[in-house]
């Protein structure tokens, strides 16, 4: 099986956060947490991915999973086990998923982990993309997380030149080229260690990772019901239709704003009416995952992904 890890993060703070005692490594003992791992070989032997959480604590600690799907393009399920205890996180689901649970050994591992797609039928080039976090589920603050992405043969999603990595010129944020994904280039990561955790994620009220429907706090009580929003083609390779109407309320500062995968705004577009059409070239676009996101009066009301091929 063919592995490649990318860092997310070039900073490391001491002293000023809590000591974390979970972290999350791959089979070869290589550090996972805050990084995106890919994997890709066939189908079936994705489907026997597993992970080891080391604790580096005295004591035992019994840790939860929870994962989040960010991109699933086969629409099946998946899989997350503790040894023979396994559970079915399903396709669709925007909150994160939690299973529980599994005991990491004081100052030892914890190798039985397996998050893993239901990958049998996939053929070349099918792929997924989740968030998997770790988390003593006595301290959730204690947690590793990291973005793996599984992709069935061939070479792996965001792979543009076929070389079977994902070069640092194919990595959608990256900004200075290097190859990984450093500090200041993530919006919204205030600790520095390359993602964006579930606190520091403004206005997720529920600790979910995400911001609900319930959370949004827009201008003249406008909610997603307010706004009908269309994308085409998806996914798109040159030139994105966006179809948008924005009903009721102060729309007089509505914009549609694009994220990449981590969070990271790439450009933003004033809507100069509340009903049109917005053509959008992506040509310049790395491959990759994105959301774009409708605006009214700074609050999001409503979001769409769309992959750039």
């Amino acid at each position: 099986m063919k592995r490649k890890l990318l860092y997310l993060s070039a900073f490391i703070f001491a002293g000023s956060l809590s000591a974390q005692n979970l972290e999350l490594q791959d089979p070869s003992s290589t550090i996972m947490s805050g990084r995106t791992h890919y994997i890709y070989d066939s189908g079936m032997n994705m489907s026997t991915t597993e992970f080891h959480v080391v604790n580096n604590s005295a004591n035992p600690i019994n840790f939860d999973c929870t994962v989040w799907e960010i991109a699933n393009t086969t629409a099946t399920e998946w899989q997350v086990c503790f040894g023979t205890a396994c559970y079915i996180a399903n396709d669709g689901v925007s909150t994160g998923q939690t299973f529980s649970y599994a005991t990491a050994p004081a100052m030892g591992s914890y190798n039985q982990l397996k998050v893993a797609p239901f990958s049998f039928g996939w053929i070349t080039g099918d792929f997924g993309v989740w968030k998997v976090s770790v988390f003593d589920n006595t301290n959730p603050t204690d947690s590793s997380a990291c973005y793996i992405v599984w992709t069935a043969n061939g070479n792996p999603a965001g792979d543009i030149n076929g070389n079977t990595i994902i070069d640092g010129s194919e990595i959608a944020g990256d900004v200075n080229l290097n190859g990984i994904i450093d500090g200041n280039e993530i919006t919204g990561d205030m600790n520095g260690n390359g993602i964006i955790d579930i606190w520091e994620v403004g206005g997720d009220a529920n600790g979910n990772g995400i911001i609900d429907n319930g959370e949004i706090l827009s201008i003249d009580k406008l909610s997603s019901n307010n706004i009908d929003f269309s994308i085409f083609p998806n996914p798109v390779s040159d030139d994105l239709t966006i179809n948008y109407s924005i009903k009721g309320g102060n729309t007089t500062n509505s914009t549609i704003d694009l994220y990449d995968v981590l969070g990271q705004k790439i450009e933003t577009h004033n809507l100069k009416t509340n009903k049109g059409i917005l053509k959008i070239n992506v040509e310049n676009l790395k491959a990759g995952i994105y959301f774009y996101a409708v605006k009214v009066n700074g609050e999001i009301i409503k979001t769409e992904k769309v992959i750039v091929r």
